[in-house]
């Protein structure tokens, strides 16, 4: 099961994230294929700060759409 992952908002939630993700699909009785991008907690704090929504939904457009270009290319 390949899972895509926005990571690096908060370092240790996305361990976190990782470990849950892990158990849980190996409870399914399957491995995990993850991809995580990163995003900048302080770039996503500059840009709430500023309340500058078009530029945070700008980066998380680029880093979804590598999500969904990594994903193309594994299968």
């Amino acid at each position: 099961m390949h899972i895509g992952l926005i990571g690096g908002i908060g370092v240790a939630a996305t361990v976190v994230y990782y470990q849950k993700l892990t158990a849980a699909v190996a409870a399914k009785g399957h491995k995990l294929d993850l991809t995580i991008v990163h995003a900048d907690a302080p770039e996503l704090v500059r840009n709430n700060t500023n309340d500058d929504r078009a530029a945070q939904a700008e980066i998380y457009a680029r880093l979804i759409a590598r999500l969904t270009a990594d994903r193309k290319s594994v299968v």
